[in-house]
């Protein structure tokens, strides 16, 4: 199964040109496959972590099934934490989830080291599984990495319900974890770029569901912005920032970041971004991942359309995307359905009154 429509441009060339404001033959579209690509190739999803090259194969197989504008492969949410030291599980047919945090008590944060970005934990793995990606997709697309954000990492490593309290009771300590994990991340980041791959940013913990505005502006902004001012200096831009829930509140303080593409989940309005913070960033959402998951692909047409209609015209640039990472089990009919009609109704230029 693969797409009916043909682009006059390769995703290198779609989003070069994109970067710089030139003409395009359609709105760039990048639906959040990350871990349901291994699903999709099938067999046990556990085997598919501990191997480079299955890992890689099963992203160059969603690349050249999907079209997609993006490709690449990824630690995963936890794979910081994991380097550092904390166990992972990593069940047959499901995504990996902390066992055993590493850090019990802060006095411990002392001992412990940076990590290696060519030693430690699953790190290796995934950059030789970059390494092939790249080598197979050549010259057609870029390579992506996506890395666990501060908060995100930090409580994998202590244990999301302790680093929530710690966040109110003992503030000072939750910062030098915020500190040290982010050191790591920028060793990871520095290995990244030093390939020729540009790092994007997921950091849900950071999510409205979970912490307030305050605590964002406190704990995950400094940080985050550690991430976003490496990753300019090494690339003379800033990273794709995807942050879970309903960003609305933090949005000012997510272009503060310096993130140049902002990720939006499906419960922020297209239309209120835009308003809000399509004049300074380029916007990237949200066709829902749960219609991408049980809808049909008339639904997901219907919602790709919805969200051309809202944003395809933010000034600083809209990109296509899922409002988070596809669930496990996604059919291919629906991706196909969202990377066709943004081929179909995406066309450069848009026209409004097709989106009707």
């Amino acid at each position: 199964m693969k797409t009916t429509w043909k682009d006059q441009m390769t995703p290198k060339e779609r989003m070069k040109a994109f970067a710089a404001g030139e003409s395009i033959d359609r709105i760039p579209c990048m639906p959040l496959v990350t871990d349901q690509v291994y699903s999709l190739a099938g067999g046990p999803m556990s085997q598919y972590y501990h191997s480079a090259k299955l890992m890689a194969q099963a992203q160059i197989h969603a690349f050249e099934t999907y079209e997609t504008d993006s490709v690449g492969s990824g630690p995963g949410l936890f794979g910081i934490a994991e380097a550092i030291g904390t166990k992972l599980e990593f069940p047959e047919n499901g995504i990996p989830f902390v066992a055993t945090p590493v850090l019990d008590n802060y006095q411990d944060l002392d001992k412990m080291e940076l990590i290696d970005p060519y030693r430690s934990g699953r790190l290796p793995l995934i950059l030789e599984a970059l390494k092939i990606v790249q080598d197979a997709v050549k010259e057609r697309a870029a390579v992506g990495c996506s890395v666990g954000g501060p908060l995100t990492s930090a409580a994998a490593v202590r244990g999301t319900d302790k680093f929530l309290r710690d966040i109110c009771r003992n503030p000072a300590q939750v910062h030098r974890l915020l500190q040290y994990v982010t050191d790591n991340t920028l060793l990871f980041i520095d290995a990244l770029c030093d390939m020729g791959i540009k790092p994007s940013i997921a950091e849900p913990t950071a999510s409205g569901t979970l912490i307030s505005a305050k605590h964002f502006r406190e704990f995950a902004k400094p940080y985050l912005k550690q991430y976003s001012d490496r990753i300019s200096k090494r690339w003379g831009s800033g990273p794709f920032l995807h942050i879970c829930g309903d960003t609305i509140p933090i949005l000012a303080d997510m272009v503060d970041t310096g993130a140049t593409v902002l990720s939006l989940d499906n419960q922020v309005d297209l239309a209120e971004a835009k308003n809000k913070a399509g004049h300074k960033v380029c916007l990237a959402g949200n066709v829902k991942p749960y219609t991408l998951w049980k809808g049909t692909p008339q639904q997901v047409i219907a919602e790709v359309k919805d969200c051309l209609r809202k944003a395809c015209d933010s000034p600083k640039g809209f990109i296509l995307s899922s409002g988070c990472g596809l669930s496990i089990g996604t059919p291919a009919q629906n991706v196909l359905a969202m990377m066709d009609a943004a081929r179909q109704y995406g066309k450069w230029p848009i026209d409004p009154e097709r989106l009707v």
